[in-house]
């Protein structure tokens, strides 16, 4: 049913103020976004059948399987005990490691959040290149691109891909062998670039300044583990959510369960040795849930303005038709609006965009999520503020002193982000 002018008039307030709020990162964002679900609500656009209908439950059951399971590795000390097994395994030699961290933060955030990765290779990072007197940025900059990369290979590695992933109704294993290639070639690249552009610092500086500081005194990473038994549990939990997430299609349940159920193993691991489970819960940022499921509300009430079906008509239009060039343009337009917009909303609002553009061109819709997801996740690394991994690096970073600026951050990212976007459009279309 269409809304009255009036009404569609302040529901487009409503939305364009919850989100200008939500940018303007001076209020709270999971408030800014319940408020926003709120007044959807009161203003009657969303009766109580449609607010059940707007929220993604396998996306939220998703993130809290694994969500528990990555904050259990962490109080478990599982990232400094990596950290420090690879540090000593190639006894800090710069080149080694300007190298494998990158790699190792990639594929940690393939599985797992991408800013719990950064809180945890990023202090490491800095701690032992500040050891050896060699400046840290240029490896804390390949570890944060490095992140957002290895993010959007699977449909776990960042809350977008969930999003798309549930609510597109797309698998694990669909995710893997689409969006895993283009973040493989993407890694490829950018350790290429990086390496020659730093030649010079890692060969002659970095390794001088590593010769003079020999032996570097590494703690032992046996000494990172806090908690063996609960660090077991979890790697077992993880494996099996990551195996039922690439058969849950095939056994016909929810990918949401996939997750839940190994994320329960630990839940009642603790429970057996007396620890209370609200422990383990308590690690748990439970405000991002009320953020998504705000967000949910909020963007199901802005559909009902008819608006977002207009502008993938536009798009449509833009496109001729043509598959490839509506591919192109979502890549394009949705890698430049994430380098200032959050890309968990701007994901919720391309969704029922993309899914009306499929209908409208008659196409199949897998090849623009994909569009999607490496639009968002790989726009976003250009700018410190595009992601929150970014800006947690930067912070860390500077906490001490400043070593880098939004400007000298920007300078080194945004051509990078270029070159990524033109090899993973090529991919697309290649695989169209």
């Amino acid at each position: 049913m269409a809304l009255s002018t009036s009404l569609t008039v302040l529901v487009v307030g409503v939305f364009f103020g919850i989100y200008a709020l939500i940018l303007s990162d001076r209020f709270h964002k999971p408030s800014a976004a319940v408020l926003g679900a709120t007044l959807m609500v009161g203003t009657g656009v969303l009766s109580e059948s449609d607010l059940l209908a707007a929220i993604n439950w396998t996306a939220l059951g998703v993130l809290l399987g694994m969500f528990i399971i990555a904050s259990s590795l962490r109080e478990a000390g599982f990232f400094e005990w990596m950290g420090l097994h690879l540090a000593r395994s190639v006894d800090a030699h710069p080149v080694l490691m300007y190298v494998l961290l990158p790699m190792l933060t990639a594929g940690l955030s393939s599985l797992l959040d991408i800013v719990t990765v950064a809180l945890f290779i990023v202090p490491l990072t800095v701690e032992v290149f500040d050891g050896l007197g060699i400046d840290p940025v240029p490896f804390v900059i390949a570890e944060v691109l490095a992140a957002n990369v290895g993010g959007i290979a699977t449909m776990v590695g960042d809350p977008t891909n969930v999003i798309i992933g549930t609510g597109l109704s797309l698998s694990f294993n669909q995710f893997l062998t689409n969006t895993g290639p283009i973040a493989l070639s993407i890694l490829a690249l950018n350790t290429a670039v990086l390496y020659l552009r730093n030649h010079s610092f890692l060969h002659r500086d970095a390794l001088r300044r590593h010769r003079e500081k020999r032996p570097l005194q590494l703690p032992n990473p046996a000494s990172a583990v806090k908690d063996r038994g609960l660090l077991q549990v979890s790697l077992v939990s993880l494996g099996l959510a990551v195996s039922f997430l690439i058969v849950h299609t095939f056994l016909g349940v929810s990918a949401a369960l996939a997750t839940l159920l190994p994320s329960f193993i630990i839940l009642v691991y603790e429970s057996s040795r007396q620890s209370e489970v609200r422990e383990v819960l308590g690690r748990i940022d439970w405000q991002i849930f009320f953020f998504f499921g705000g967000l949910f509300i909020l963007v199901a009430g802005f559909a009902k303005t008819g608006l977002l079906i207009s502008f993938a008509d536009w798009l449509s239009q833009r496109s001729g038709g043509n598959l490839a060039l509506s591919v192109t343009l979502v890549l394009w337009a949705t890698a430049l609006i994430s380098q200032v917009v959050d890309n968990v909303p701007l994901v919720t609002v391309f969704i029922p965009v993309i899914a009306t553009l499929s209908a409208a061109l008659s196409v199949p819709i897998a090849p623009l999520a994909w569009a999607l997801a490496v639009g968002t996740g790989v726009g976003g690394m250009a700018t410190p503020i595009g992601t929150a991994s970014n800006l947690v690096a930067l912070n860390i970073l500077n906490k001490d002193r400043k070593r880098l600026s939004f400007a000298r951050f920007a300078k080194r990212s945004i051509p990078l982000t270029i070159l990524d976007l033109a090899v993973a459009n090529l991919i697309l279309l290649l695989r169209l």
